[in-house]
């Protein structure tokens, strides 16, 4: 028998007073009002909060197993470590709730508003998620194989070593997300939306990639966007990643200059790359046998602690050598660039194939040239 009728559990909540470990299964509280109630450890199993407000409710290490909470109102409330195994919370308002490491096993979801709300190592094994609202959701070490997030929007949710195995993510929205790390193999990601999503270390099966839909994604390991890939290649630049190559950098749209660094100390091995048109491009890494291409405007910087050891760069851009440039015989290794200019510091070993209109060419006195120039 229940500690206490409905009645009274509402009376003590209006009057601030605790409830926590009552035991009050079979207590109907359907459209009652708990804002702020303490029900930590309370046994809640089965109980009809249908449309309840539990705004700020304390419901730590309560036991919500089965319970009933459709189109409740559970904004900022404390779940942590709470038993909502195959409860349905369909409709519920869960913003800027607390679910870090609660057990949602199976739990009914569809259309929740979870927006804000923190599921940190939360377990949602086959809960079915579908159309919810997890816009800005920290998910980082969640359990969420074999869900169902069809529809649903997590865009910009933090996803971070997310267990995604065998999840179903048609049509979900994952742009902005953080994803490294996570593991999204046998995953159903027809349609899913990733433009801006990070996925440096994320595991898939690279069939799966073909379903994706997204203008770029970043294959940075700092997540900074760095390393951008457009959309249509991304599985072959999952696979370079894989093997411990660079991804591709996306052009910047409207016309306006698209800045890539790479910096001192980074090794970057049979890569492509492709820069868009007046894409502005800094090296100052390693690259070993990569395939560069410039789009028409793109300034290429080869830095003083850059090197080029047999890459090979095509395109109507400019080419600025400060480094060091090494064909490897392999030629020819500069291919109708529109201008090239070498600096004091630079070395050249290789050819250049010019395009029709023919190369406009600078080399700066103390420079180091061993160089084919082609028509």
């Amino acid at each position: 028998m229940a500690d206490y009728s409905r009645d009274q559990v509402v009376e003590k909540c209006k009057k601030g007073e605790s409830l926590e470990r009552a035991d009050l299964r079979d207590v109907a509280l359907n459209q009652a009002q708990l804002e702020n109630a303490n029900l930590r450890r309370a046994d809640l199993e089965g109980v009809n909060f249908e449309e309840c407000n539990l705004k700020s409710a304390n419901l730590a290490n309560a036991n919500l197993r089965d319970a009933y909470l459709v189109r409740a109102n559970l904004e900022s409330a404390n779940l942590q470590k709470a038993d909502l195994e195959g409860a349905n919370l369909e409709g519920a308002n869960l913003q800027n709730a607390d679910l870090t490491r609660a057990n949602l096993e199976g739990a009914a979801l569809e259309g929740a508003n979870l927006k804000g709300a923190k599921l940190t190592y939360a377990q949602l094994e086959l809960a079915n998620l579908g159309g919810a609202i997890l816009e800005g959701v920290n998910l980082t070490n969640a359990d969420l194989r074999e869900a169902y997030l069809g529809g649903a929007n997590l865009a910009g949710a933090d996803l971070q070593s997310a267990e995604l195995e065998k999840a179903n993510c048609e049509e979900a929205n994952f742009e902005n997300a953080d994803l490294r790390d996570s593991n999204l193999k046998e995953a159903n990601l027809s349609g899913t939306k990733m433009t801006g999503a990070r996925l440096f270390g994320v595991e898939v099966n690279v069939e799966q990639l073909g379903d994706v839909v997204a203008e770029w994604v970043d294959f940075s390991e700092s997540g900074d966007g760095s390393v951008k890939c457009p959309g249509g290649s991304l599985a072959t630049q999952y696979e370079a990643m894989k093997n411990g190559s660079a991804a591709v950098a996306v052009s910047s749209g409207g016309g306006e200059s698209g800045k890539r660094f790479f910096g001192k100390g980074d090794v970057l091995r049979n890569a492509t790359l492709e820069f868009g048109e007046k894409s502005l491009v800094e090296i100052e890494s390693r690259f070993e046998n990569c395939s560069i291409s410039l789009g028409a405007g793109a300034v290429l910087t080869l830095g003083k602690h850059g090197v080029l050891q047999g890459c090979q760069v095509v395109g109507y851009g400019e080419i600025v050598i400060s480094g060091e440039f090494r064909e490897n015989g392999k030629g020819p290794g500069i291919v109708g660039p529109k201008r090239l200019v070498v600096r004091k510091d630079g070395f050249v070993s290789g050819s250049v194939q010019q395009p029709p209109t023919l190369t406009e060419f600078g080399f700066e006195k103390g420079c180091c040239l061993r160089l084919k120039i082609q028509k």
